[in-house]
């Protein structure tokens, strides 16, 4: 548990370090011409962030905005998944330019789904979020704690995602108590268009299936098919190198598998935001005849006030060949937590 206070701390410390800010020189036109100046953050999920000296951080609907001005460096896609580099500038007409080494490309307003900004401190490159939660049944004196951190740091073409669960329910007795951690750190380099590749190592933990821990190494290619203002959907595929130790067993089994992974994101931009996002990742053994594993994940997410969220999340662990033999091939559960992200 002081492992994990800790790890929020230090992460919080971090998300609101934002030294070396540049200046707001940027102009946000919008359709009743009023005019703003500021710095242009991002647009994500239909929703152009801005920061100002008066108003603070604003977050504008990009259907809204009619004109635009910047002469710092931006990764601009749209919806096929083609990507630009280069300073912005939109007119009247809808249409945006997009200033790089190779001259300007024009981009129509209602095809850009993505803006990032590059050229920002350290800090500002990272999006994530922190969330906890406690449940406690008299009845059965069954106490459960949850913990989720997740965070994203990109730069112009890469992407480092980190990710933290941890699940400890505890009954009346110690020796009933069961955790299930899973702590994953992902590589991924945007490749033309709309492919990627992806580097992957994690660790799980689950007494539930009688893992006492699984070191899970992949590497794998994939596409973004649908990205839009209101939803997104990745594929991938690859292989995984599985090196794992059962609880009744003191040897490390190490095998091949296949991934196959499907993520969908459906989300609402007004305010209050929510989304829906689920997961599914297969893997088919390679190495082990007759063995799978599937691990499927659905969080609908909603926010209280900015920044602060609830989740309700639902997840499924599947082995059709759990380690130790005798434990139980499938693991799922219902999670409410709370949290914030930055």
């Amino acid at each position: 548990m002081r492992r994990i206070l800790f790890l929020s701390a230090t992460i919080g410390l971090v998300a609101v370090s934002d030294a070396g800010a540049r200046p707001k020189t940027d102009i946000i036109v919008l359709e009743n011409e009023d005019r703003i100046t500021c710095e242009i953050l991002q647009l994500v999920r239909g929703k152009l962030t801005a920061k100002t000296d008066r108003l603070g951080t604003v977050e504008i609907e990009w259907n809204g905005v009619v004109g635009l001005q910047s002469d710092y460096y931006f990764r601009v896609e749209n919806q096929v998944g083609t990507r630009w580099f280069g300073a912005l500038s939109m007119v009247e007409g809808g249409l945006l330019e997009i200033g790089g080494e190779a001259g300007v490309t024009t981009v129509a307003h209602h095809d850009v789904v993505e803006i990032r900004e590059i050229e920002r401190s350290f800090w500002s490159q990272h999006d994530g979020s922190l969330s906890f939660g406690f449940s406690f049944t008299k009845a059965s004196q069954v106490a459960q704690l949850t913990f989720d951190w997740a965070n994203l740091w990109r730069t112009e073409r890469n992407l480092v995602d980190s990710r933290v669960s941890t699940i400890i329910t505890d009954k009346d007795r110690e020796e009933e108590r069961t955790v299930r951690e899973d702590f994953s750190l992902g590589y991924t380099r945007l490749l033309r268009a709309k492919w990627t590749g992806t580097l992957n190592t994690g660790f799980q933990k689950n007494d539930e299936l009688s893992l006492a821990g699984r070191f899970l190494f992949s590497a794998a290619t994939g596409a973004t098919p649908l990205k839009s203002n209101l939803n997104v959907l990745r594929l991938n595929i690859g292989l995984a190198v599985n090196s794992e130790r059962a609880t009744t067993a003191d040897t490390t089994a190490v095998s091949m598998e296949g991934v196959l992974s499907a993520d969908y994101s459906l989300f609402k931009y007004e305010t209050p935001k929510s989304d829906l996002s689920t997961s599914l990742v297969f893997y088919p053994s390679l190495t082990e005849e007759d063995r799978y594993r599937v691990d499927f994940n659905l969080k609908l997410r909603h926010e209280l006030i900015k920044d602060l969220f609830v989740d309700l999340s639902y997840y499924t662990n599947l082995d059709s060949n759990a380690p130790g033999g005798e434990g139980k091939k499938s693991d799922y559960g219902i999670v409410t937590s709370v949290g914030w992200s930055y």
